[in-house]
């Protein structure tokens, strides 16, 4: 019986590689980030959790600062990928904002200790630094933006509600409330988000009410 040829190893292009590594890297930054904290991570520990040199991180990324930039980055736009994807862009701006409200209560119940908003912190610290991050912060910031404004123009509204604002004013004010229940929980060290909350609170945000 003839033996089966065994299968050959696809070769990666040198740009699917720098991904593979970028993403292998920005995961063991993460790791790291959650272990120790921003201050007391190195290069060095960056590169042994993944298993690599230290030199893929200076190649990729440059340095210290701009690989905890990328990975703040990957992490905003994976989230507002997740809440996005739970919305109905067709279907009622009131109910969007009640799932909206359930999945950032949930999200920060579940996230370990806060990372995520010590994150957020230390990208705005490093950005007072360095005009180049800062620039693709903002622009960061803005295109999170944008992707909201779309979700509320394509929502449908039911009978007599109307919106409070333009949808880029809403989306804005929205993502605002979010911001600052990050400030809170990075200050405290305690999640105050819950959804029976938050759901009133987005909606204010969003509609007019009756006697306005």
């Amino acid at each position: 019986m003839a033996k089966a040829s065994p299968a050959k190893k696809v070769r990666l292009s040198r740009a699917e590689q720098n991904a593979q590594r970028s993403e292998e890297l920005l995961a063991a930054a993460w790791t790291m980030f959650c272990q120790k904290g921003y201050e007391a991570v190195t290069i060095d520990d960056v590169a042994a959790q993944a298993g690599y040199s230290r030199m893929p991180i200076y190649s990729l990324f440059g340095d210290k600062q701009t690989l905890f930039f990328e990975l703040w980055q990957v992490s905003l736009r994976r989230l507002a990928d997740q809440l996005l994807a739970e919305m109905n862009l067709k279907g009622p701006l009131r109910r969007n904002l009640k799932r909206l409200a359930e999945m950032i209560a949930d999200g920060r119940n579940t996230e370990p200790d806060g990372a995520g908003e010590s994150l957020f912190f230390v990208v705005q610290t490093i950005a007072l630094s360095r005009p180049d991050l800062e620039v693709r912060l903002q622009a960061l910031a803005r295109d999170v933006v944008t992707r909201f404004t779309e979700m509320i123009r394509s929502s449908t509204l039911a009978d007599g509600e109307v919106l409070r604002s333009d949808a880029g004013t809403i989306a804005a004010h929205l993502i605002a409330h979010i911001n600052g229940l990050s400030t809170v929980q990075f200050q405290t060290g305690h999640g105050y988000a819950r959804s029976r909350e938050l759901i009133p609170i987005f909606n204010a945000i969003a509609f007019k009410s009756a006697d306005e």
